[in-house]
């Protein structure tokens, strides 16, 4: 079944993405931005194109007049509203998802959708609409977010060094590598032909062996991974080493903490506590958001945080430049980190040593609940923020949440050895699968 989310809305294009219901969602948007202007885009998914124009014919249909940036990263399209001043954004994307899934992401005042405000789509989608007809115009426009970006880092302020670009097969292959060039690197790049995914579109999930070797074989400072529509970023470092997504956010915020003199930094609650500790060694604070970057920029917002992020995706969120995870703006500091810093292999030797493991159980949202219930029986101290969140040991943690874009339970534990975390990992892993299969048995 389709999933709708602060995340947006996703789901199997031909199977349970049905046309008739994006035309019908899309209408709804324009209700709710009452009529407004709307930029769309897309990222490099076969079916992205029929999304992206059934949602300029429902947004038309509607009244709205569209600025159509064709195939763009989710920031870009983000960007292009804030600088527009638009009523809102619309993004045909499934994000990290396998290429079969396509979807939409919401942009709403600069920003993702807070869960009230979805609330408010949602009801607004089950009432008549008896309003006059009024068709919208559409303009093709060109985004200027990789202008922005460069000029943001700094042209020319990553003089000299290599990077490798595993762009797989999304929307930075049209833009990154330009990016990069005009910061000053030597780019190469793999899987930078639009639209083949010759690997796991989420760069988390995928091993990246390619890119690795690419970074060695080259004698790169550093490699990127992104996903399809540019929000994720992997690093690879220069001795071909994948890194953690937590890593990837650490560097950026304990980076921004020092030279910028930001006291108070807003992650979800997945985020590896290594974060926490080096942020509060520096003098810092950290706060913690549900999972899902609108969450994140909602507490930022509440807080008056300029910095965020999702340890899981390397999400960095900087309010300056845009209200959403950006995986390239996030690459193109690392970059200039590097350049200032040194080689990456040492400044991982410099970060607190956690391991996280992360893994999904599949079940519906009614199963997830009743398993999360028999948890909070057990443990009912718990953080419950987002799902079920506890410290088996001191340096240990496990959360359970009921995801927002499939009908899976995600598992995440961290530990400071890989041996610790797989223990616990397996532990809890078995009792969720135990309950799920009685809850499953119970139901037939």
């Amino acid at each position: 079944m389709t999933i709708l989310s602060v995340s947006g809305l996703r789901g199997i294009v031909g199977y349970d993405l049905d046309l008739v219901n994006l035309a019908s969602i899309s209408r709804t948007f324009g209700r709710f931005i009452e009529g407004g202007s709307c930029a769309v885009g897309r990222d490099t998914r076969p079916s992205s194109i029929i999304v992206s124009n059934v949602v300029i014919a429902g947004l038309m249909g509607i009244g709205c007049d569209v600025l159509d940036l064709g195939t763009v990263s989710t920031p870009a399209v983000f960007k292009e509203v804030t600088r527009r001043g638009l009523k809102g954004g619309l993004i045909a994307t499934a994000s990290h998802n396998p290429p079969e899934w396509n979807g939409l992401k919401f942009v709403f005042k600069g920003r993702g959708l807070f869960e009230e405000e979805l609330a408010s789509l949602l009801s607004m989608s089950s009432s008549s609409y008896s309003g006059s007809i009024k068709v919208g115009n559409s303009l093709k426009i060109y985004s200027i977010y990789p202008e922005d970006l460069v000029s943001y880092v700094g042209r020319g302020s990553c003089a000299g060094i290599k990077v490798a670009l595993d762009l797989g097969g999304g929307a930075g292959s049209l833009f990154v590598p330009k990016v990069f060039r005009r910061l000053g690197c030597k780019v190469t790049t793999i899987n930078d032909a639009p639209g083949i995914f010759s690997r796991a579109i989420d760069p988390v999930t995928d091993s990246l062996n390619d890119l690795s070797e690419n970074v060695v074989t080259d004698g790169c400072d550093v490699g990127f991974a992104y996903d399809s529509d540019a929000d994720r970023v992997v690093i690879v470092d220069n001795e071909g080493r994948k890194l953690s997504g937590d890593f990837t956010l650490m560097l950026c915020l304990k980076y921004f903490m020092e030279k910028r003199r930001m006291k108070e930094i807003v992650v979800s609650i997945d985020t590896s506590i290594g974060v926490e500790h080096i942020i509060e060694d520096i003098g810092g604070k950290v706060f913690y958001a549900k999972v899902g970057e609108a969450n994140v920029v909602e507490e930022m917002m509440r807080r008056r945080c300029m910095v965020g992020g999702e340890g899981s995706s390397g999400g960095l969120i900087l309010a300056d430049f845009v209200r959403c995870r950006d995986g390239v703006l996030a690459s193109a500091l690392i970059a200039s980190i590097v350049k200032k810093e040194g080689q990456l292999s040492d400044l991982v030797k410099d970060s607190p040593s956690y391991h996280q493991i992360r893994k999904k159980v599949q079940c519906s949202k009614e199963e997830g609940k009743k398993i999360i219930d028999s948890l909070l029986q057990e443990i009912p101290n718990a953080d419950i923020t987002d799902g079920i969140k506890f410290n088996p040991t001191k340096d240990t943690w496990v959360l359970v949440r009921q995801s927002k874009t499939e009908d899976v339970l995600r598992i995440s534990v961290e530990a400071r050895s890989i041996d610790e975390a797989e223990e616990i990992m397996n532990r809890y892993l078995k009792r969720i699968e135990v309950w799920r299969d009685a809850f499953e048995r119970r139901a037939e």
